[in-house]
């Protein structure tokens, strides 16, 4: 008997990302040298989202730590096609011979218009598209092959609510013991609530300096991840980008004029049973040695970009959420394929979420701003 030298999953027009509606289609490979049994080639298309946390507490010096695991899940769809193999009554398969050569066998699918959720790669959680065939040979382990896709349901940024400018204010007025020092206080807003990856925020802040002390302003943008399992939330904070400006001296007023965050690639905003995404600016006025004053500023990042009139033509892509790690080199041979858990498949560990990641983005100038809401 013969032996599979190469299987492989590709994607018409080798497509990486798709929306909700669109079709899904490809081939699945075989190439085999000599004649080949085969008792079943199956196909499935799954969506899943998964969450996952533990949290370890204390029960006492002679008993030790209990670690509780947190787990949840929800499966979008899950399409299953026999490519080689038919089902008998019994769930059994006939077995079939493939010759030697190359076997191309399609597949095609269309996905739901609705409720499906931007694929998404957390800390504790994740957003997963794939299409994975399981090979079923006589005397054999089945061999498992996945290749993930990413979907993205749109987030256009162009809505009405998302074009408004977020303003905030604070004030502080700093105290030593007996001694009292003027106020420190922040007045700041954005150019409006939805943005881009690749586009920047546009900041503008007035900063008063009362206090006898220097003062730093400094933005930064936040995401905040929050995933949901057995009625409990885990919850986590990251810093995604930051500038600052020249330092605010004691009894001065400072002014940021259009100040840019520029917006790297990063998941969208995402509201969904099990796992959301948020983000934020906050700006800050740090007094060394003291108080530190906080102005927070809800945004969204979307997946449409920002067009300044109805037809406007923008340069944009589709750019993975992190540097990739996933291999550019010739397809893997059967004798590299594993039956492989999940979580410890190379595929997936090394797989990146592409993101609308717009090029070129000129932000707009100062005076073309000034009709928005400016900080009094």
């Amino acid at each position: 008997m013969g032996k599979l030298k190469n299987i492989e999953i590709l994607f018409d027009g080798n497509k990486k990302v798709y929306l909700p509606g669109e079709t899904i289609s490809g081939n699945v490979i075989l190439e085999s040298k000599g004649e080949v049994k085969i008792n079943s080639l199956k196909l499935f298309i799954r969506g899943l989202a998964k969450v996952h946390w533990t949290e370890t507490s204390s029960v006492g010096f002679k008993v030790g730590n209990r670690t509780e695991h947190y787990r949840a899940e929800k499966e979008y769809f899950c399409f299953k096609q026999n490519l080689i193999g038919q089902e008998d009554s019994s769930g059994s398969h006939y077995q079939e011979i493939i010759c030697d050569g190359h076997h191309l066998f399609s597949f095609q699918f269309d996905l739901p218009r609705e409720g499906l959720i931007t694929s998404f790669e957390g800390e504790h959680g994740s957003v997963r598209y794939l299409v994975q065939i399981e090979l079923d040979k006589p005397w054999a382990l089945n061999q498992r092959l996945k290749r993930i896709f990413t979907v993205i349901n749109p987030l256009d940024i162009n809505q009405s609510d998302y074009l408004q400018p977020v303003l905030n204010n604070c004030s502080k007025t700093l105290c030593c013991w007996l001694c009292r020092s003027g106020p420190v206080s922040i007045s700041v807003n954005t150019d409006r609530k939805g943005y881009c990856p690749g586009e920047s925020i546009a900041l503008n802040a007035l900063f008063e300096n009362y206090t006898k002390r220097s003062t730093i302003p400094i933005a930064s943008l936040y995401q905040i991840q929050t995933f949901k399992a057995n009625q409990e939330k885990s919850i986590s904070k990251n810093k995604i980008s930051s500038i600052n400006g020249p330092a605010v001296e004691a009894g001065e007023i400072a002014e940021w004029n259009s100040k840019l965050l520029k917006i790297p690639v990063i998941s969208p905003s995402i509201q969904s049973h099990l796992i959301k995404v948020e983000y934020f600016v906050k700006i800050c006025l740090l007094i060394p040695g003291s108080y530190t004053l906080k102005c927070v500023l809800p945004i969204v990042i979307g997946t449409v970009p920002f067009r300044r009139y109805l037809h406007e033509s923008i340069n944009y892509s589709y750019v993975p959420a992190e540097p990739t790690r996933i291999r550019i080199d010739a397809p893997p041979s059967y004798s590299q394929l594993r039956d492989l858990d999940e979580n410890h498949d190379e595929e997936i560990s090394n797989y990146a979420p592409l993101y609308t990641y717009v090029s070129d983005y000129q932000p707009p100038s100062y005076s073309s701003l000034k009709n928005l809401s400016k900080p009094n």
